[in-house]
């Protein structure tokens, strides 16, 4: 199932059969996220989708939550680790539609992996400024949950494409994507404060202490992403150009082992909330 919504020059399509996702966002016909292919039934391929109800990797799938042992099943093989949440790999359902915004939810019972029950909810809406998405996560579960939400967001990259950011420092990680207890300045792996281009290697590290805004610039334009309920932006982008993901979260990599402060704990019946709004200068 697909959904086209329009307004101004701007155009995004979805798949909420295949996590939530955004499958392409334009403006002009220009590309501003990636386009998924249209025989694509992987998320990953696609331009945004949701992680609820946590973020990036969970090492081995293992935590203790208030006394609990948790163990999360591997959802992406070859990978040992429980990777990006559970929603992004559930269909979503629309709930609401106009031709210029629309509502998806997913709603999870809690009897699969994750022991919580939980709701998830993406507004989208696009005007003439450019696109808004809302992640809205809800614990329906009886006890309090440990929460997490972000945006993979898949943006185009060329190759003069630059990055511009302010964090406070940037988490060092491991061959596995995981986090190695060492810090780095921001500046490690080139100026992004300035302005960068990106590095020759693969990046996939957390920057913490986010200012809650990011520039991509090219020899097309210039995109602006910003979001609140994000104070780390993770970026990710493979030595082969192949992508270039800016992603809004609300916690670093297998915090819920080694940075469980940074979780959200949701009483039931409350939630948390992260908006992303993407524009052009």
């Amino acid at each position: 199932m697909t959904l086209t919504l329009v307004a101004g020059g701007w155009q995004a399509t979805l798949r909420p059969d295949i996590g939530g996702s955004l499958a392409s966002l334009t403006f002009d016909g220009l590309e501003v996220l990636r386009t998924m292919p249209e025989s694509s039934t992987n998320a990953l391929e696609s331009a945004c989708f949701p992680l609820a109800p946590y973020c990036n990797r969970i090492r081995e799938g293992r935590f203790t939550f208030r006394g609990r042992p948790l163990t999360l099943p591997p959802n992406f093989p070859p990978e040992r680790h429980s990777l990006h949440g559970l929603s992004w790999q559930r269909p979503w359902r629309v709930v609401s539609r106009a031709s210029s915004k629309c509502v998806l939810t997913d709603e999870y019972d809690g009897s699969g992996p994750w022991p919580w029950a939980y709701s998830a909810e993406q507004r989208i809406r696009l005007d003439d400024k450019g696109c808004a998405v809302t992640l809205v996560l809800a614990n329906r579960g009886e006890t309090a949950m440990p929460a997490g939400i972000g945006l993979h967001t898949y943006f185009r990259r060329g190759p003069s494409t630059r990055v511009q950011f302010v964090a406070d420092h940037v988490l060092l990680s491991d061959a596995e994507c995981l986090p190695t207890g060492v810090t780095a300045p921001a500046d490690h792996f080139g100026d992004f404060a300035a302005g960068e281009r990106l590095p020759v290697e693969t990046l996939d590290h957390c920057f913490v202490g986010w200012s809650g805004e990011a520039v991509i610039e090219d020899d097309l334009g210039t995109i602006t992403m910003s979001a609140s309920g994000a104070p780390q932006l993770h970026l990710y982008a493979p030595a082969d150009g192949s992508a270039l993901c800016c992603e809004p979260v609300s916690h670093s990599p297998s915090a819920l082992n080694r940075a469980p402060e940074e979780m959200i704990v949701l009483p039931p019946g409350c939630s948390a909330t992260l908006t992303m709004q993407i524009s052009l200068r």
